[in-house]
């Protein structure tokens, strides 16, 4: 079987001819594409958040894509988590803005293929669906023709979407479909990989933060005590009064009695 991008008004141009089979290292040989359970994408190095990690999902899918299809493939990227609002991420600019019509719209093929747990295709041709026609205008005004959309699967509270823009006149053969719904999977496992390490490292700052808030609070506390000859409820009072009169926080006030001290604040360090 040869896998084909159809160009409308010219032939056929292919782009694989290996029916999506693969040439293994060092041999002549072929061998099917593996299962999505066999790869991971790296979504966690040198990156900080979501956002971060959802970008180079963006960037990776669309250079794996325009790899197979042998064109230019944009790709951008959308994620809702129980956290917060959705965010987006893209390969580039023009892509970004596509993804965020979405939101004005509140419809399009992202949220489509979320809702659908399918691929979507808006063709450029003014095929249906009849809906989406100004998306359609808007994807050639940034010099696309055809989207697809495919689903990223995620842990349950959580949905994702992939949609790769062609360029003008080319068009997503089934193969490609299935090739993009085939990244689809693994982004669903790198995505959720990079989203428990960000949670867990998320958990262990806030962790640090509280401990070293207490810790200033505590030492503040003891000088009081030291001072005034007082209890340590007593010595908290003192501070919970003088952060309501200065509209500051406990830590606050705690950290200024510290910065008083002739040597300074003493240091603290955790590790997590």
């Amino acid at each position: 079987m040869t896998v084909t991008v159809h160009v409308a008004g010219a032939s056929s141009r292919v782009v694989k001819a290996d029916g999506g089979r693969r040439a293994a290292a060092g041999s002549a040989g072929l061998e099917p594409w593996p299962e999505p359970s066999g790869f991971l994408l790296d979504l966690v190095t040198d990156v900080a958040t979501g956002v971060d990690s959802l970008r180079r999902l963006a960037e990776t899918a669309a250079v794996a894509l325009t790899g197979y299809t042998g064109v230019q493939i944009d790709c951008a990227a959308t994620l809702t988590t129980p956290q917060g609002a959705p965010i987006r991420a893209a390969n580039n600019g023009r892509a970004a803005a596509l993804a965020a019509m979405e939101k004005d719209l509140d419809d399009g093929p992202l949220a489509q293929a979320i809702e659908a747990g399918s691929p979507v295709v808006v063709a450029a041709d003014g095929g249906p669906p009849l809906r989406w026609q100004a998306y359609r205008q808007r994807c050639l005004d940034a010099g696309y023709g055809e989207v697809l959309a495919v689903p990223v699967r995620l842990d349950a509270g959580m949905s994702c979407a992939l949609a790769f823009f062609a360029p003008p006149e080319v068009r997503f053969a089934p193969e490609a479909v299935s090739q993009a719904t085939w990244l689809a999977g693994v982004a669903g496992r790198s995505l959720r990989l990079a989203l428990e390490v960000q949670s867990v490292r998320a958990a262990g700052d806030n962790l640090k933060a509280v401990l070293e808030s207490r810790t200033s609070i505590d030492v503040a506390c003891g000088v009081i005590m030291g001072r005034n000859r007082c209890s340590y409820p007593d010595a908290f009072s003192m501070l919970a009064g003088a952060s309501t009169r200065k509209g500051l926080l406990v830590r606050e006030v705690a950290e200024g009695v510290l910065n008083n001290l002739p040597s300074g604040a003493p240091g603290t360090r955790f590790e997590v």
